[in-house]
């Protein structure tokens, strides 16, 4: 059945390399953000409270976020392991060509 959407195996092969690229940016900038999320902002009064909140809501979004950085890797691995399956079915399972002569 044809359902007019194909994607070539050399393309599917680059965009799971940009997804694993993607993935090692991502992370990248989340440790930038790690170096910065327990930053003071220099008080010693009843700002402290509201720091230390603030330090912890970014703890836990940082936690989240590096999660996701590894989905997306996988992400990028899993699309370059289909794509090698379907080469080594595509080859394992080639139909002969139909004999012209009969």
């Amino acid at each position: 059945m044809d359902s007019g959407f194909e994607i070539t195996k050399d393309v599917l092969d680059r965009q799971a390399s940009r997804m694993r690229i993607h993935s090692e940016e991502y992370e990248a900038a989340l440790a930038r953000l790690r170096q910065r999320a327990g930053a003071s902002w220099g008080d010693d009064g009843i700002f402290v409270v509201i720091n230390q909140a603030w330090v912890d809501c970014c703890h836990t979004t940082l936690a989240a976020k590096g999660a996701l950085s590894g989905v997306i890797g996988d992400t990028g691995t899993g699309m370059a392991v289909a794509n090698r399956n379907v080469r080594e079915a595509d080859g394992t399972f080639a139909l002969p060509e139909a004999d012209r002569w009969a």
